[in-house]
């Protein structure tokens, strides 16, 4: 988190679970805050993050005066504020513009919340939470644009046997033609055609024909990507070589997944 940082670094980070990172100043943890409204947790001003704040920060009279607050009974968005305007990364104006952000925020019903919540998730590559949300936000309130967001999500967890039910569900539901073609893409190479038969019956011809003609396209895009150059000059090199890059690629990608989740 590129941060310019104004006041001292902590002497050791607090780990903001809700967006899996560690903070390591107030003004980065301002920002993180400020970013994403939406993830901010309904117990954001815990012991944990007084702890921090206090011997982290090297700041024990901000976290006692937090403390004191809080067994007062003082209003949770009242001790962010309060601990908002201590790093100085928010002008007045721009807390006045949070404040009114969170109140819109807190109008929205539980479905809308939710939803809103697994959009932040999904902006943020963490598509397991994103799933997560957006299945609470649905199984609360159904509807097309929710179902459609399961189905995107489960795809960019590589669940493409999820994603094609969910998308033929979405395409019964609504005869969404949108989520048809993404099921006759994902029927070229997770399960077979005929799995969804069903629903190329009464389809139009060509509409068909095109979304062939852009799936032979994309794999004669794909054979041209650089990760799979890389993989035949490995291989053209000899088994030794070919293996190896395999193993980077493979490694790579395992930890691309580990960061979805």
């Amino acid at each position: 988190m590129a941060v310019i940082l104004c006041q001292k670094e902590a002497t050791f980070p607090y780990y903001y679970e809700r967006l899996d990172i560690s903070i390591h100043s107030l003004e980065e943890l301002c920002y993180a805050v400020g970013k994403y409204p939406l993830l901010i947790p309904e117990h954001f001003v815990d012991h944990r993050l007084l702890e921090w704040v206090s011997t982290g920060l090297n700041r024990p009279m901000l976290s006692e005066k937090l403390k004191q607050l809080k067994d007062m009974g003082e209003r949770e968005e009242r001790l962010l504020f309060r601990l908002l305007r201590e790093c100085s990364y928010f002008t007045e104006r721009e807390l006045e513009d949070f404040s009114l952000e969170l109140r819109r925020i807190q109008a929205l019903s539980e479905p809308e919340r939710k939803e809103r919540m697994g959009d932040s998730f999904f902006s943020l590559k963490k598509y397991r939470k994103a799933l997560d949300a957006y299945q609470d936000a649905y199984h609360l309130e159904e509807n097309g644009r929710r179902l459609r967001k399961i189905a995107e999500s489960y795809l960019y967890l590589k669940q493409f046997q999820r994603a094609g039910d969910a998308f033929a569900k979405l395409y019964k539901k609504n005869q969404d033609k949108a989520a048809l073609r993404r099921l006759y893409f994902l029927s070229q190479i997770t399960f077979p055609k005929d799995r969804y038969r069903e629903l190329w019956q009464g389809v139009e011809e060509d509409l068909v024909k095109e979304w062939q003609a852009e799936w032979e396209e994309a794999l004669e895009e794909a054979e041209q990507a650089e990760g799979i150059l890389e993989l035949k000059n490995a291989y053209n090199e000899g088994e030794e070589a070919f293996f190896q890059e395999a193993e980077k690629k493979l490694e790579a990608w395992k930890e691309e997944i580990r960061g979805r989740a």
